[in-house]
């Protein structure tokens, strides 16, 4: 009785310590054995018949947001510049006027300096 409950004692070791190897897609179509010494719970953390379930990240949520609004106000038209008496008259002596009175002169242009009517 002694003895079988030392021969159960060293199986059940020996059944701890030895890990069956997981299959592996490198060493398909041959055959082979693998044994390993260490605690049975050693391992990778998923069974061997399958791979972890996967990772779903949650949803991106995206929150829309309505673009700002631009009114442009209107601009006000810039003030006429100052208006300034002309400093020359011009002067059509064959039409004996002033332009703009006179639109066209058959001579030259006499440029006569202006003065208050």
């Amino acid at each position: 009785m002694k003895r079988s409950a030392w021969v159960l004692l060293v199986l059940l070791l020996f059944g701890l310590l030895v890990v069956p190897a997981a299959p592996s897609h490198a060493w398909r179509g041959r055959g082979g054995v693998l044994i390993g010494v260490g605690p049975a719970w050693w391992g990778p953390p998923y069974p061997y018949w399958g791979y972890p379930p996967p990772y779903y990240p949650p949803p991106t949520v995206v929150i829309e947001q309505q673009p700002p609004v631009y009114v442009e106000q209107p601009q006000a038209a810039p003030p006429p510049p100052p208006s300034a008496p002309p400093a020359y008259w011009y002067y059509c002596s064959s039409a004996q006027a002033y332009y703009p009175n006179v639109q066209s002169c058959p001579e030259a242009w006499m440029k006569v300096p202006a003065r208050a009517q």
